[in-house]
């Protein structure tokens, strides 16, 4: 289990290492990381010319999403070149460390926009529930696949359920229920893809649906609960809790096919939050449907490649791995862009890689780099 001990082996050892690496690599899924990136860079441009800043202050949303955008590529890179059994070793002193970090959230952390909270570590900013989401699937794939655990073993099932239960809990009251219901997401892709009997999965479906009233009573505040009324009731004043949603759907339907585009002056009116919850009613506004649609494929170019990951697995831990993160994107990106078109209740879920935030960018970086670090450390095919 060496980080890669080619790089010691004579002269040409670490080019020997480094070309292996980019051998194996999934460069399709890669690609597609990077085009989101680039595109997120794209849209912090033109929303922090709409919201009037130098470009290049240290305050400037566009420059710190160069920078955020830099390290989730290091982030990529550095987990990509390390053996994954690495992480999996180390995953419940991270996953203790991700519970502790969840906790001081609760005690010190700071409103981040009415979504969740924020933690300052040397003087940055950090959402622990972004990081708490891959953290997680972490655990999760580690539970699963543990010696001797088998997929319609129900013990597993159970531990992977407790494994989840305690991150999820502390999201959800930060408040955050959106991207407690992306680790739920996880654990049900995990599950699904690693061959629990379908009649677990369905009695775990259905022990959620019983939670609903005490998630209602408990876990969901007040204006989220304002949002859901006003996403369900078509009479709901458009002056209220729908504003965010007309606001984005008016932007939308502005756009046509290839968009109004941008003259980088400032002078198109902000939508509410369109740095990061409404980043893609913006982008349509700026490039149209057509260009909704590409970052559509995009994402959905990194779904199929996770799931084609998890087909051709060698072991159960990559497949666990790749089929949660799968989950984690899809249900992502779809709540992301559902609620932008109206299709779903406005949460402070993010678009990955195109929204503006170093914690969801650099998460889900790393997520992707691990699954990368399988398919380089073990094998695996087109």
């Amino acid at each position: 289990m060496s980080l890669g001990s080619s790089v010691t082996r004579g002269p040409f050892g670490a080019a020997s290492w480094i070309g292996s690496i980019v051998r194996r690599m999934d460069w399709l899924a890669a690609s597609g990381m990077l085009l989101l990136m680039l595109s997120g860079i794209g849209m912090a441009w033109i929303n922090a010319r709409s919201y009037d800043q130098e470009l290049l202050s240290l305050s400037s949303i566009f420059l710190r999403s160069i920078i955020w955008t830099l390290l989730g590529l290091l982030t990529f890179a550095i987990t990509t070149a390390i053996n994954w059994r690495w992480i999996r070793t180390f995953a419940w002193p991270l996953y203790a460390a991700n519970l502790l970090l969840l906790i001081a959230t609760l005690i010190f952390g700071q409103d981040s926009g009415g979504n969740s909270r924020a933690i300052a570590i040397f003087g940055i900013a950090i959402q622990s529930s972004e990081i708490a989401k891959i953290l997680t699937l972490v655990a999760i794939a580690t539970v699963l696949t543990r010696e001797n655990a088998q997929p319609d073993d129900l013990n597993a099932t159970l531990l992977a359920i407790v494994v989840v239960a305690a991150p999820f809990l502390l999201v959800a009251v930060q408040p955050d229920a959106g991207t407690a219901v992306i680790i739920l997401a996880a654990l049900f892709g995990a599950l699904l893809l690693y061959g629990v009997a379908t009649r677990w999965v369905a009695a775990l479906a259905a022990l959620g649906v019983l939670a609903v009233p005490f998630a209602w009573a408990f876990l969901i505040a007040d204006y989220q609960k304002e949002r859901l009324i006003a996403f369900i009731d078509p009479n709901a004043d458009p002056a209220g809790p729908k504003y965010q949603l007309t606001q984005a759907l008016d932007a939308i339907s502005s756009g046509g096919l290839f968009g109004i585009g941008f003259d980088g002056t400032g002078s198109i009116a902000p939508l509410p939050v369109q740095e990061s919850d409404f980043v893609f009613a913006a982008l349509v506004r700026s490039f149209g449907a057509f260009g909704g649609l590409l970052i559509i494929a995009l994402l959905g170019l990194i779904v199929i490649r996770l799931i084609w990951h998890a087909w051709e697995a060698e072991d159960r831990f990559g497949i666990v791995l790749a089929g949660g993160l799968a989950a984690i994107f899809l249900i992502q990106a779809g709540v992301n862009i559902g609620m932008n078109l109206g299709m779903a209740p406005i949460t402070g879920i993010p678009l990955p890689f195109v929204s503006y935030g170093g914690a969801s960018l650099i998460s889900l970086a790393f997520g992707l780099g691990l699954v990368q670090s399988h398919r380089v450390h073990q094998g695996g095919g087109a």
